[in-house]
């Protein structure tokens, strides 16, 4: 018997690749094989397949069919060698996502405190380890659904709430608009009566300067003191119409005001309102970068859910701040109502509320 070592050994990288290529052909095989029953399948006529697999072939309906399946699903051969060329193995690795099988393989894993690869673990720690991987894929898509349940829920009422503050902006300028449409039309009307007052005045005054015949002295006497006492009511009168007028433009000059002031608000709530949104769709796939990083981790999946709901809440209080310093103290009162009312539901649903 020859030595392995020694002068006449071969050289190491020689070795490695023949040891390389023995562990592919059983891993080959089993998928060449599977190839051909695929292909005799389709050939044989109908109700031969049975027949043919037990004379000729000698496989088993169950074997073959599993022989078929590896050669549907596996295209690479190194990955059942890595996996120990173990066909039941292989089989058990298709409830694995495709492309998260060749990292399954390629990895290690943790089996009763023991480090092992796909090729070191038996077919039972395989599959007690792909039942628990399972489980807590489950479990993540469960927490995914929640978490997209709790950000269209949050996202929704948050919607309501600025359609409704925008409704109620609508409606006040809308009120405002028919406010300063009234006070013009009192300036317009006070400043018509002026006039017409004004011109009245201007011909009592055109009266009394006439001269008048000295026969009629007593009834001119008498017509002066009519005129004089209806020019002085007429004065009053204009005197009144004055006042009106200016009141009237002032009215109108705040009616404007009111009605600015309120364009700026709803300019303000849109532009909050579309930041709003922009904050929770980056806040959304913020979560989802996390929540993928996470991996499987219950704990570092709630602190990500902890964060995202801490950043989401400090935004809605600046909002309130916002509409406090711009709207008052009354709308920003409702906002924290309605805060306060998802902080209630909230503890509600982990058992914290009354």
């Amino acid at each position: 018997m020859n030595e392995i070592t020694g002068s006449n050994a071969r050289p190491i990288e020689v070795i490695t690749q023949e040891i390389r290529f023995y562990k592919l052909q059983a891993g080959t095989s089993i998928i060449e094989i599977g190839r051909r029953l695929l292909e005799a399948k389709q050939c044989l006529p109908h109700g031969k397949w049975g027949e043919w697999l037990q004379s000729e072939a000698e496989f088993s309906e169950r074997t073959a069919q599993n022989f078929m399946r590896i050669a549907r699903e596996y295209q690479n051969p190194q990955t059942l060698a890595d996996m120990g060329n173990s066909a039941s193995k292989a089989l058990l690795l298709l409830s694995l996502p495709p492309e998260e099988r060749e990292d399954f393989v390629a990895e290690a894993h943790e089996i009763g405190g023991e480090s092992k690869t796909a090729a070191e673990m038996t077919t039972k720690e395989m599959e007690e380890l792909l039942k628990q991987l399972e489980a807590e894929r489950a479990e993540k898509e469960k927490l995914q659904g929640q978490l997209d349940l709790f950000e269209e829920e949050a996202q929704k009422k948050m919607d309501d709430k600025l359609d409704a503050a925008l409704a109620a902006h609508e409606d006040e300028m809308d009120a405002a608009y028919a406010r300063r449409d009234e006070a013009e039309q009192a300036r317009k009307t006070a400043e018509e009566r002026a006039e017409k007052l004004e011109n009245e005045l201007e011909e009592l005054r055109k009266k009394a300067e006439q001269p008048q015949a000295p026969d009629e002295s007593e009834l001119e006497k008498l017509r002066a003191e009519a005129e004089k006492a209806a020019a002085e009511a007429m004065q009053k009168k204009l005197d009144k119409a004055k006042k009106d007028l200016e009141k009237a433009k002032a009215e109108a000059r705040e009616a404007q005001e009111a009605v600015e002031a309120h364009e700026a608000a709803q300019r303000e709530a849109e532009e909050t309102a579309q930041r709003t949104r922009e904050e929770m769709k980056k806040l959304e796939e913020e979560t989802k970068k996390k929540l993928k990083a996470a991996g499987s981790s219950g704990i570092t999946r709630f602190k990500v859910y902890f964060e995202g709901v801490q950043r989401e809440v400090n935004q809605m209080l600046v909002c309130i701040a916002d509409v406090e310093e711009i709207e008052g103290a009354d709308e920003a009162a409702k906002l924290r109502k309605a805060l306060a009312a998802l902080c209630r539901s909230v503890l509600e649903g982990i058992g914290e509320g009354e």
